[in-house]
């Protein structure tokens, strides 16, 4: 007999904020109040906060259309990264046989 198992799908989802891996959006959240805010606002330079509303804007649609093609693309871009040619992929003993 079977047994089934119920999976929920949040368990199963990437977890997205604003259809952005969460590390990047942050990230670009972060430098884009340091450019509108420390840059802009604070030291009166208006031209920064439009940059900065400007880079957000483009970078959320960067990231957006990443996140749809692979959600896990900067985790899989460190791991590549951290590794180089020395991650190979190679066949279990199982497949071999």
């Amino acid at each position: 007999m079977r047994r089934r198992v119920r999976m929920y799908r949040a368990l199963c989802d990437p977890h997205l904020i604003a259809g952005c891996e969460r590390t990047s959006f942050f990230a670009l959240l972060g430098l884009c109040v340091v450019f509108g805010f420390f840059g802009g606002v604070a030291g009166g330079h208006w031209h920064n906060v439009v940059f900065a509303v400007v880079l957000f804007t483009a970078g959320k649609l960067a990231l957006g259309h990443a996140a749809k093609a692979d959600p896990q693309l900067r985790e899989v871009a460190v791991q590549s990264h951290r590794y180089g040619k020395a991650l190979l992929a190679v066949p279990s003993l199982k497949e071999s046989r």
